[in-house]
């Protein structure tokens, strides 16, 4: 904003006295006095009521003026008043910069996924009996965390005391098995997926009955019963990195895109996913070996921290060379004119008036740099204050 102002010239005081000589009687003055003060109060009441409704239907700026104390008068742009605003504009966001296009770089990516057995649970011993009169079972809980990548469940165990009755053994109330034990080293018995929960599972074991032939025992005694499973560790399949895009680069973005390199073997490997805030912007099998292009909308990225995430279902990668290139659009500096009427000139070359350029900054707290050209002067902002003054009298063109 640049306002041009005139410093008062001279002032002067007048003073009036008036002599009223009056003679009234003393009831005469009381009733004057009490008619006179009456008056004068109902116009000071009508003043101010005046005075309110001047204040509400003024121009905001002469308001503001006015209840600040500023008792200068205010006329139309150029008209030659004193505090003239000569130019009022509004530049908005100023960006400075230095190339067209902005790069993040992000580290290579390993992603893999690794196989481990795992001793779901495991018991040193279990005796199971049953008589005519009687039947005693045991049971053994083990518990899956991961069901999705949890695979080849098998149970284990040596038969110690055996008999000619049949073992039955049940998962989460499913019969899995029911027959003889022959030899001491069982066969391995997988569990079906399809009878397995996420979470907490049961298997009971118990012996045949003994039917009408009362004088038998059916028992077997089993040792180093154990549950065991083939588990895929995910951990390593997903990668998340960070990048930061500048509040300058955010409002000015044209095109982004996303490169990247690959490396893997095609015939091991699953798709792989990108995304970037959330959004997927790849998700399929790469060129393996190869070079990868791809273009995103800019409304993905957001001013400040940005996540990307590198994730696959199968396979071993290593994802390399990976660059985030955004295309900034073509800025160009806001350039202002304003013109002064011939009587503010003259009275600019009269010295009457100063012009001075005041800007306005939306903070306090950061710090602003930038320049200013002004018919061919330039002059430097650095400074963390919200306002900024200079006068520019001395740069002004009169034609």
């Amino acid at each position: 904003m640049v306002r041009s102002v005139r410093s008062p010239m001279y002032s002067y005081n007048a003073s009036y006295s008036t002599h009223y000589s009056t003679y009234f009687s003393q009831r005469g003055r009381c009733t004057k006095a009490q008619a006179d003060a009456n008056a004068a109060a109902t116009l000071v009441a009508l003043l101010a009521l005046l005075i309110i409704f001047y204040l509400l239907f003024i121009p905001p700026e002469f308001r503001d003026q006015i209840l600040e104390g500023n008792q200068t008068t205010t006329t139309g742009p150029g008209t030659g008043g004193a505090n003239d605003t000569l130019l009022l504009a509004t530049p908005g966001t100023l960006s400075p910069l230095d190339t067209k296009d902005i790069e993040h770089n992000i580290g290579a990516v390993y992603l893999f996924a690794k196989e481990n057995a795992k001793i779901l649970e495991t018991r040193s011993n279990l005796y199971v009996r049953t008589t005519f009169m009687r039947q005693e079972r045991a049971n053994v809980t083990f518990a899956i965390s991961d069901f999705e990548n949890t695979d080849n469940v098998l149970l284990t165990f040596r038969a110690t005391t055996r008999s000619k009755g049949r073992l039955v053994i049940r998962l989460n109330g499913n019969e899995i098995f029911n027959g003889p034990i022959t030899q001491e080293n069982v066969e391995p018995l997988r569990l079906a997926k399809s009878s397995l929960l996420q979470g907490k599972n049961t298997l009971e074991f118990e012996s045949s009955r003994v039917g009408w032939l009362f004088w038998r025992v059916h028992e077997f005694g089993l040792q180093t019963v154990q549950i065991s499973a083939d588990v895929t560790d995910v951990t390593q399949q997903r990668s998340q990195n960070s990048f930061i895009v500048s509040a300058t680069e955010k409002n000015n973005v044209q095109r982004s895109v996303l490169r990247f390199a690959p490396d893997c073997e095609v015939t091991k490997v699953g798709k792989l996913d990108i995304t970037i805030n959330g959004h997927s912007v790849y998700s399929t099998l790469p060129d393996c070996g190869g070079k990868v292009t791809i273009e995103f909308t800019p409304d993905i990225l957001r001013e400040g921290e940005n996540l990307i995430i590198f994730r696959t279902e199968k396979g071993n990668y290593l994802v390399d060379l990976t660059k985030i290139t955004s295309e900034m659009k073509q800025i160009t500096q806001p350039v202002f004119y304003f013109d002064i009427t011939q009587n503010t000139i003259n009275d600019l070359k009269a010295g009457r008036y100063s012009v001075e350029l005041r800007l306005k900054f939306l903070d306090s707290k950061e710090l602003k740099t930038g320049k200013i050209n002004f018919n061919g002067h330039e002059t430097n902002i650095y400074q963390k204050e919200a306002d900024y003054k200079r006068d520019i009298t001395d740069w002004l063109v009169f034609v």
